[in-house]
Formats: C-alpha cells, sequence, structure tokens
C-alpha cells in the first residue's frame, strides 16, 4: 500500500507539472514564413495561430490561390514547430520524473 500511495502522489506531481507547462506553453511561440518570407505565421506553444502576416506584394500579384497556398504552408511550419517544442518541454518534464522518453 506504501508503493501506491507514493504513486499517487507521483501522479499528482505529474498533473500539476502537466497543468503548468499547458499554461505556460499559451506564451510561448513560434514562427515560419513561406514563400521567401512573403506569408509568416506565428503559432503559440497551444497549437492556436497567434498572428498571420502577409507582405502587400504578394497581395498585389493578384494570385489568389498561390497566396492561399502560402498561407498554408507557412501556418501548417509553425503548427509543426509548435509540436515540436511542447514535446521537447514534455520530454524535459517527463525527465524529471524519471519517466521514460516516449510515454507523453
Amino acid at each position: 500500500m506504501k508503493n501506491l500511495g507514493n504513486l499517487v502522489k507521483q501522479a499528482q506531481k505529474v498533473k500539476e507539472e502537466m497543468d503548468r507547462l499547458q499554461e505556460e506553453m499559451g506564451s510561448k511561440t513560434v514562427e515560419a514564413s513561406s514563400g521567401g518570407g512573403m506569408v509568416t505565421a506565428v503559432v503559440n506553444g497551444r497549437q492556436e495561430i497567434v498572428s498571420v502576416k502577409i507582405d502587400p506584394e504578394a497581395a498585389e500579384s493578384g494570385d489568389l490561390e498561390m497566396l492561399q497556398d502560402l498561407v498554408v504552408a507557412a501556418v501548417n511550419e509553425a503548427l509543426r514547430k509548435s509540436r515540436e517544442l511542447f514535446s521537447q518541454e514534455v520530454s524535459k518534464m517527463a525527465g524529471g520524473f524519471g519517466i521514460p522518453p516516449g510515454i507523453f
């Protein structure tokens, strides 16, 4: 029973740390661009799009389909970077609890 109590305490610590990490990830951002910087997307660590910036020249070109593709590419890359950031942070946290990599 003593081991069960320790396991419950450890699980509570992990939950508290995950809650803290989720909160912290909202303030961390990553940025990605496409089209040589014509479109830039910023995403936070919670996988929320914070901003999308479009170079006026890209909008003036009149090629709406190309612009849409550039927005999608920039957002997808920023989301990928955000997931990578979160994964790295979770790995750091898990290592501090002695949890093997790949569990989260």
